[in-house]
């Protein structure tokens, strides 16, 4: 299935925004039933940083509950960022995007998609995805309004176990106080647990 003149418009915008030398490929899940687009770029200024993206994820429902318990569709597309060499982040947006496309998950700042690194890559102290607001790009980065739709990003960040249990424990804002104080390497997926 080509991809839609919007999801061009919302590869470019993205793209332009976050790195250079775009590529784009297509994942699949498991049965071939429906499929991701998946961008990466080199970041423009830190030649060993790549960024990983999904193009697509916004044509599928994301209904998050609000505080009146009614529940608001807002669209979304994931970002990961690693050094280069860590392709396996390819595989772990994508897979996060099929938990939202097949199974109905809901993904906002804070969610924590369980297991989801450890699926992938067995080996790494990191074993779950944590969703934030792309602070990385604060400031450049905004909602994209489309005809059909107003696309917002999550960047994922990986966290181990003891980072979950501390995040369910005493929340968001204090895991992300921690990373700040001992200045965690996000973009290294075998980096050591905080915690």
């Amino acid at each position: 299935m080509p991809t839609s003149k919007e999801n061009k418009k919302l590869a470019n915008y993205i793209t332009n925004i976050v790195g250079i030398n775009k590529t784009i490929d297509r994942h699949y899940d498991e049965g071939k039933k429906n499929f991701i687009d998946i961008f990466t770029c080199d970041d423009p200024l830190y030649t060993r940083i790549k960024i990983w993206g999904t193009i697509g994820l916004s044509d599928h429902p994301n209904k998050i509950e609000m505080n009146d318990n009614s529940f608001k569709d807002i669209s979304i597309e994931l970002l990961a960022v690693g050094y280069k060499g860590s392709n396996i982040l390819a595989d772990i947006v994508s897979t996060s995007a099929f938990y939202i496309i097949n199974k109905g998950w809901e993904c906002q700042p804070g969610k924590v998609f369980m297991r989801i690194v450890e699926m992938r890559y067995e080996t790494s102290e990191m074993k779950h995805i944590m969703f934030v607001s792309p602070f990385l790009w604060a400031g450049k980065l905004e909602p994209l309004e489309l005809e059909t739709k107003t696309v917002h990003w999550l960047l994922s960040i990986p966290i181990s176990d003891k980072e979950l249990e501390y995040r369910m424990e005493n929340g968001t804002s204090a895991l992300a106080n921690i990373f700040q104080e001992k200045d965690i390497d996000i973009f290294d997926i075998n980096r050591k647990s905080a915690i």
